[in-house]
């Protein structure tokens, strides 16, 4: 792939839930801080409704989901609309994983940070793999 070439990250919407909150945070942290040049956020309500750049990015670059519930609404949207999914995380998993919890979903707390950060590095790395770097 060219270095052109990025990642989209879709994080879960879940805003009610703690676990969406540390996908969230996660997303965050990858295309801000660990991958900004590697990665673009997209984010679910524009593309449930299809607006424009999000629609566009799932098309044009691979794509990671990041789900925080069984529901895995990142992962079935991206597929509904037509995104090329090469990888998928899944919070729950990796709650059990690091065995930490986050506190609200208003606030994940000092727990809920490490395990955002833990899944971040992973999910970088991951980029690293889609993009053979």
């Amino acid at each position: 792939m060219s270095k052109e070439e990025k990642v989209a990250i879709v994080a879960c919407a879940g805003m009610d839930k703690p676990l969406g909150s540390v996908a969230r945070a996660c997303a965050f942290k990858v295309v801000e801080e660990l991958k900004p040049e590697d990665s673009v956020l997209v984010c679910v309500p524009p593309l449930v409704i299809g607006a424009t750049p999000h629609s566009e990015w799932i098309k044009k670059y691979p794509v990671i989901t990041i789900d925080g519930c069984p529901e895995r609404c990142a992962t079935k949207i991206v597929a509904k609309n037509g995104g090329r999914i090469r990888g998928r995380v899944f919070i729950p998993q990796s709650v059990q994983k690091y065995g930490l919890k986050p506190k609200a979903s208003a606030e994940i707390g000092p727990e809920g940070e490490k395990l955002a950060a833990k899944i971040a590095d992973e999910t970088a790395l991951l980029i690293d793999k889609i993009l053979r770097k």
